[in-house]
């Protein structure tokens, strides 16, 4: 998918107010910033791109409950994730990034977070904070600690 056709995808999702959009499997190298035109969006489909970064913008979509970011290419996550307070499901695994962003303690309402990467060493510490998470999916990580609240 041309850039082109991909600010097409999202000025027609925005004009219809589409609460759903699988971008999945499209060849993606970037997102653009108007990504932060979908306010209606619930739930954002990534998977499978060569995307490497996430735009600030993606912090403006605040009725995110879903957001699948699975084998691309990010080596960072914006603090603007923190803003996504309505998610509950998050999908980092397979990407290049070494660390998770503090703002990740924000997100109180996840239930399901995968950061499956062998980049990781550091345990996200502020997934602690995440009181109604039920799945943490650390696989292929290659951590040398666990906090002791995580028992």
């Amino acid at each position: 998918m041309t850039e082109e056709e991909l600010l097409q995808v999202i000025e027609k999702s925005a004009k219809d107010k589409r609460e759903s959009l699988d971008l999945s499997f499209k060849g993606l190298t970037s997102i653009p910033p108007e990504i932060g035109q979908l306010t209606n969006l619930t739930s954002l489909y990534l998977w499978n791109n060569q995307v490497t970064n996430i735009p600030l913008e993606i912090g403006q979509l605040t009725n995110l409950t879903s957001l699948y970011l699975r084998n691309n290419q990010l080596t960072n996550i914006p603090p603007e994730i923190g803003q996504l307070t309505n998610l509950t499901s998050l999908d980092l695994r397979t990407n290049q990034l070494t660390n998770i962003p503090p703002e990740i303690g924000q997100l109180t309402n996840l239930t399901s977070l995968s950061v499956s990467f062998k980049e990781l060493t550091e345990f996200p510490s502020d997934v602690i904070k995440l009181n109604q998470l039920t799945e943490l999916d650390l696989s292929d990580s290659h951590l040398t600690s666990i906090p002791p609240e995580i028992g």
